[in-house]
């Protein structure tokens, strides 16, 4: 974990136009693509092209699970709506997965074809631009995504990163049909969409990982354990569960006090180190300790 200070009230306020400028950028690279492949004769920039519409649904995925995820707890839903963001960006991979497989299909039987004329070098000049928004993009949503721990907004961050390797696909089959390989093109619309396919799977992946409570000891233990071990009474952590929750985390902490403190002694140290916890861990939402006496 970073220990760089951030404005917190900052970053939630990128949070919320994040969606927003993700949306409108990846709608006028979609008219753009989609214009430019159709009259260049470029498969690859329609690829991209569809790369880009699944942003825009991510995008929309992170409005929708940000609304959800702020909604108070309640009787049916005590512990609060905060893993609605992994359902989104679990939905959201399996839509992109689906549309690339029709794509590879698609350029595929293109590619069994016989050659047609190169592509207009409008592609090309699409494919460049679309490779510095995507770029600005990803940086962007990155940094939010990773300060705010929101697996949707770094879901939007790596897909636009995706995006820009692929239009990077288009430029080298606009120049390499120029240059008289003529099946380049198709052959790296296909790469586009193996990209896409990635990505999307790692996503599909995290998502359920998180759903499944998977830990983040790897991210948040070191931390834990270091402000647990300098508290008075603290003889040691003997085990440590952590978990997602949204953009919080849960912890179930297990520690170790002298073999001669009396119950009272161990609660109110269990309730020490709870309450530094909550005060010292920046993401952090609720915490459970627990005592037991140490063995010589």
């Amino acid at each position: 974990m970073t220990n760089i200070p951030i404005d917190r009230a900052k970053c939630e306020k990128c949070g919320e136009r994040v969606a927003i400028i993700g949306i409108v950028t990846n709608l006028i690279l979609v008219v753009m693509k989609l214009v430019v492949g159709v009259t260049s004769g470029s498969k690859a920039c329609l690829a991209d092209g569809l790369h880009s519409t699944s942003n825009i649904i991510t995008a929309f995925a992170i409005t929708v699970s940000q609304k959800l995820t702020k909604k108070t707890k309640n009787e049916r839903f005590p512990f609060g709506f905060g893993k609605i963001e992994f359902i989104a960006a679990g939905f959201t991979s399996l839509f992109i997965i689906a549309a690339a497989v029709m794509l590879i299909s698609a350029s595929i039987d293109h590619l069994m074809q016989e050659p047609t004329a190169p592509p207009h070098l409008s592609a090309l000049l699409s494919g460049v631009i679309s490779v510095l928004a995507n770029e600005m993009l990803f940086r962007y949503m990155r940094c939010v995504g990773t300060r705010l721990k929101s697996q949707t907004m770094m879901a939007n961050a790596w897909a636009n990163r995706a995006d820009a390797f692929s239009s990077v696909a288009v430029i080298v089959g606009v120049i390499g049909s120029k240059l008289g390989f003529h099946h380049l093109d198709p052959i790296c619309a296909i790469v586009v969409v193996a990209i896409i396919i990635k990505v999307s799977v790692s996503i599909l992946i995290e998502s359920i990982k998180s759903l499944m409570d998977s830990s983040v000891n790897h991210l948040y233990g070191d931390e834990i354990t270091e402000i647990v071990s300098k508290i008075d009474g603290v003889k040691g952590v003997a085990e440590l569960k952590t978990r997602h929750i949204g953009q919080k985390i849960w912890a179930e902490v297990d520690i170790f006090v002298d073999s001669e403190c009396t119950i009272k002694q161990g609660e109110d140290i269990a309730g020490r180190v709870r309450v530094i916890l909550l005060q010292q861990v920046r993401d952090l939402e609720r915490a459970m300790v627990h005592f037991k006496p140490l063995e010589e």
